[in-house]
């Protein structure tokens, strides 16, 4: 399965929920990919502290022919490989490859293109999208079996989700597609704005993740550390919402 973890509005949680969500399925024995098309590469630096410029995924969006399994890494935790996790990085030179490819013919299939040739070699790819609709996003969103939503409890965190669903459906020419929304940062105490929240998400109720992701230090602790919440803190309520989160998906794969 193939999911694009996408929103186009920033600070809702999309890199950690992608790099916990990889490293979870792999600890449980799946074969996960994890591509990183945001130029911030805040996924990249979780599993690949080292990066040569000419190895990132920048590489198979200027080169149809190119073979991806050159930019893919071997995913690290603290020095240490995990047999089931690989990694294709980003860096920030990705920024200019949208202005370079935005005039090709299907600009929107070539991540889907080079996919096909290994996509029967894992269980699981990740794709972490930058938080814009661009070019970029789009490849993600036309190979991507799943759409995996990531909101907060935030009063603005649902702005422009008309617009998501707009080009999901433009790119996808179908009314039709998969999709799921993950809630993040959830505040007990922040009752009104959880109650707000509820109500605009209620329309969505079928297309809602059980899981729900709690506001949790640990989180952005192991985040400052550049490593998963399951080795920072494997006790924490981070790591178990991440757990809980790991096991929906693959339920639902």
């Amino acid at each position: 399965m193939k999911i694009g973890i996408l929103n186009q509005k920033g600070g809702v949680g999309k890199s950690t929920i992608a790099v916990n969500l990889a490293y979870g399925l792999a600890a449980n024995g799946k074969k996960t990919l994890l591509i990183d098309i945001d130029p911030q590469a805040h996924s990249t630096v979780i599993f690949c502290a080292d990066v040569p410029r000419e190895k990132t995924v920048r590489e198979i969006f200027l080169d149809r022919a190119f073979d991806i399994r050159k930019v893919i890494h071997p995913g690290q935790v603290n020095g240490e490989t995990m047999n089931e996790l690989s990694v294709v990085p980003a860096a920030i030179h990705l920024a200019t490859v949208a202005e370079q490819i935005n005039a090709r013919t299907h600009r929107e299939k070539l991540l889907h293109n080079h996919l096909r040739r290994i996509e029967n070699n894992f269980d699981y790819i990740l794709i972490d999208c930058p938080p814009t609709l661009g070019v970029l996003s789009m490849n993600a969103i036309f190979t991507a079996d799943l759409i995996l939503i990531p909101t907060t409890y935030g009063r603005y965190s649902l702005d422009g989700i008309a617009d998501l669903f707009a080009t999901i459906s433009e790119v996808k020419e179908s009314d039709t597609y998969n999709y799921r929304i993950v809630r993040n940062s959830f505040d007990s105490r922040n009752r009104v704005s959880n109650h707000f929240i509820d109500e605009q998400l209620a329309p969505l109720q079928a297309s809602l993740l059980a899981t729900i992701i709690r506001k949790n230090e640990a989180i952005n602790q192991a985040q400052m550390n550049s490593e998963p919440i399951f080795t920072f803190d494997p006790r924490s309520n981070g790591a178990q919402d991440f757990h809980s989160l790991t096991r929906e998906i693959a339920a639902h794969g």
